[in-house]
């Protein structure tokens, strides 16, 4: 005998909780990197060299929930505040955010994170979403979902605890620019193609540059098969959207 409509999804409700609720039992703390893993890519000699600074970058990843009963979850915001990197530009340029096509084909830089060192939905990131990110996970929440995203079934991040882009090609002139990138994330290599803008300024510890630029990425492409719950009915979107906001400093 079929069930009424109410009844049937107050059954898959219920059935749903309990899969959340036994996905976030406690497992073990991911292993430590590999040499290499999550490491920076040789910074290439001479040049002018530039630092990521951490405290004033951001790298923002943005997932999507999808399925029948999505209403159940949450989109999420994962952010890096760890995040590694250089920029090196040819020593005769002298604004870097104003660089020909020449120098820019002489520029390089690289990118790397660690995966356990990622943040999730800090509600200061949240905020400015605006309604699709209204919805503020608990503490417990966030924590069953960190430990799916760094488990084995998504990021696997005990055997690939590293994130890293470098440069292969830059393309464009002056405040413009498209770069060709090589992406190595769990255990694949990929390249993409990464809109960037660069511009100047001033702080009180001297000259910063600051690279910003968005793109999207698909879990799949990576070898990486996104949370899915009930059959589909609760699942995460293969598509991430992906911001960079980086604050660069002279070496």
């Amino acid at each position: 005998m079929s069930l009424a409509p109410p009844r049937r999804r107050a059954l898959l409700v219920a059935a749903a909780a309990l899969l959340l609720s036994a996905c976030a039992g406690p497992v073990p703390s991911a292993a430590p990197s590999a040499p290499g893993d999550d490491h920076l890519a040789p910074e290439p000699v001479g040049g002018a060299q530039w630092r990521v600074d951490p405290a004033g970058s951001l790298l923002q990843v943005l997932a999507f929930r999808q399925g029948a009963l999505s209403g159940l979850g949450h989109n999420h915001v994962v952010t890096a505040p760890q995040l590694q990197g250089w920029l090196q530009t040819p020593a005769e340029a002298a604004d870097p955010s104003r660089l020909s096509a020449a120098q820019l084909a002489a520029t390089r830089f690289a990118l790397a994170l660690r995966l356990d060192e990622l943040q999730l939905d800090d509600p200061v990131r949240r905020a400015p979403l605006g309604p699709a990110f209204a919805s503020v996970p608990g503490p417990d929440a966030i924590a069953a979902t960190r430990t799916n995203l760094l488990g084995e079934a998504m990021l696997d991040a005990a055997r690939f605890p590293g994130l890293r882009v470098q440069s292969v090609a830059l393309r464009g002139e002056g405040a413009h620019v498209l770069a060709e990138i090589e992406i190595d994330w769990h255990g694949q290599r990929r390249r993409w193609r990464l809109p960037l803008t660069l511009s100047t300024g001033s702080s009180p510890e001297g000259q910063v540059l600051r690279v910003q630029g968005q793109m999207a990425l698909r879990l799949t492409d990576f070898g990486i098969q996104p949370l899915s719950l009930l059959g589909g009915m609760l699942a995460v979107q293969d598509d991430l959207g992906v911001t960079l906001d980086l604050l660069l400093r002279p070496r």
